[in-house]
């Protein structure tokens, strides 16, 4: 099992827009095969708005689909010019 943990941040005027993004690839990941946990969370103070993503997968392979489903790539597409930060985590689950 897999756990990724994505940290996203954008300006406070395209929080709206990268939530929109993010509630749509949400709900779509979260039918996939093999997606065991797909949550959000959100954070803002004066000049930016934090998301952490947290997922999980069943195996890496699940996840490698996950990032070839076109819902996915839209995302990128999508956030690419929205975000000021990402950063992507992978872990592997211990027990």
């Amino acid at each position: 099992m897999l756990t990724v943990i994505a940290m996203l941040s954008c300006k406070n005027a395209d929080a709206a827009t990268l939530l929109s993004a993010l509630d749509n690839l949400q709900k779509l990941s979260r039918k996939e095969v093999g997606c065991l946990r797909y949550e959000l969370a959100v954070k803002n103070n004066d000049t930016q708005t934090d998301y952490i993503v947290t997922e999980q997968w069943a195996t890496n392979e699940h996840f490698e689909e996950h990032k070839l489903a076109p819902h996915f790539k839209m995302f990128g597409e999508q956030a690419d010019d929205l975000l000021i930060h990402s950063n992507i985590d992978v872990y592997k689950t211990i027990g």
